[in-house]
């Protein structure tokens, strides 16, 4: 019962509080709580999603810029690849010069590749045709269908081997001379191996056999003017120590007349050497017979040489002594 007294009484006395209050006001207070709460959580909510979202401004331009990055990255790769693959493809490495020794074996095959000739040295001349004897002619076509017609040639002292059908020459500076005056001058070559004594002339045997012609012989007439050369006339020069003494040399057939270019003469002539002239028919690294042009230094008072340059530009050797002749063809 004072319990339920207590109620009644407590209710009057809410009742009369309320009663006293603006009901608006009430209104408008929970009103504004109810907005204030929802804007709140509303707030909250959004923020906690932007930032667990992938499509924020940052992580858009974070995203966009990696993925640019990996784009560059593989694209300079394959480019990288593919340029790699291309130098693989074309690139190929060079095959290293081969020279041929000089006392290495010939090839004697027909089926071996022919040798590289410069063909546009071969038909070089300074002397017309119509002023060449009947003699000198056969010289320079021989020599020439010879040199036009190699197969394969190398330079070898003390070489021997001569096969004109399938264009080998393996020989030295004699035995290639020797060749073509038995060829061409077979009377003239018969008298210098008869004074030599020997049946293979070498460049010794020349020099000596021309500085002993008593001026004119039968077969071979001796030259002391380098201006006076013609295609078919024999050079010669033997190199000399510092004691005098002979000691090498070299032989070889003149070509065509000599060009005059001061104390100078330009000489065009056919030997075998261990390496090409100016204007040469051999190619680089080639050795062995063909058709150049070497240089001759003269006394401008008696026109004899006294020093020869292999090829122009090469240096001067004076330290040798030379010997000219000119075969004569008596039947």
């Amino acid at each position: 019962m004072l319990c339920l007294m207590m109620d009644q009484l407590l209710s009057r006395i809410l009742l009369q509080f309320i009663s006293r209050l603006n009901l608006k006001k009430i209104i408008m207070m929970i009103a504004m709580l109810a907005w204030m709460s929802h804007s709140c959580f509303a707030a909250t909510t959004h923020h906690t999603a932007s930032a667990n979202k992938p499509g924020t401004h940052k992580q858009t331009r974070t995203l966009a810029h990696t993925k640019q990055k990996k784009a560059k990255s593989k694209a300079g790769k394959l480019s990288r690849q593919k340029k790699t693959s291309h130098r693989k493809s074309t690139t190929k490495k060079p095959k290293k010069n081969q020279r041929r020794t000089v006392n290495s074996t010939p090839i004697t095959t027909t089926e071996n590749p022919r040798a590289k000739i410069n063909v546009d040295n071969i038909e070089q001349a300074h002397l017309p045709g119509y002023l060449l004897t009947s003699i000198e002619r056969n010289l320079v076509d021989f020599v020439r269908k010879t040199v036009a017609t190699i197969r394969y040639t190398a330079y070898k002292l003390g070489g021997t081997r001569i096969d004109d059908s399938r264009g080998i020459y393996v020989v030295d500076c004699s035995t290639y001379v020797d060749h073509i005056l038995k060829t061409v001058y077979p009377n003239a070559y018969t008298s210098l191996t008869s004074w030599t004594g020997s049946e293979k002339p070498t460049s010794d045997d020349f020099y000596h056999y021309f500085i002993n012609l008593s001026g004119e012989s039968r077969h071979w007439n001796t030259i002391d003017d380098v201006e006076k050369l013609r295609p078919g006339d024999v050079l010669v020069f033997r190199y000399k120590n510092r004691s005098g003494n002979e000691t090498g040399g070299h032989v070889m057939v003149v070509m065509d007349k000599p060009v005059r270019d001061g104390n100078t003469f330009m000489v065009r002539i056919a030997d075998s050497a261990p390496s090409r002239h100016s204007e040469d028919t051999r190619t680089r690294h080639t050795s062995g017979i063909g058709i150049g042009t070497m240089l001759l230094k003269v006394n401008p008072k008696t026109f004899q040489p006294y020093a020869y340059a292999w090829k122009v530009g090469s240096r001067w050797e004076s330290n040798v002594n030379f010997a000219m002749a000119r075969p004569v063809d008596v039947s």
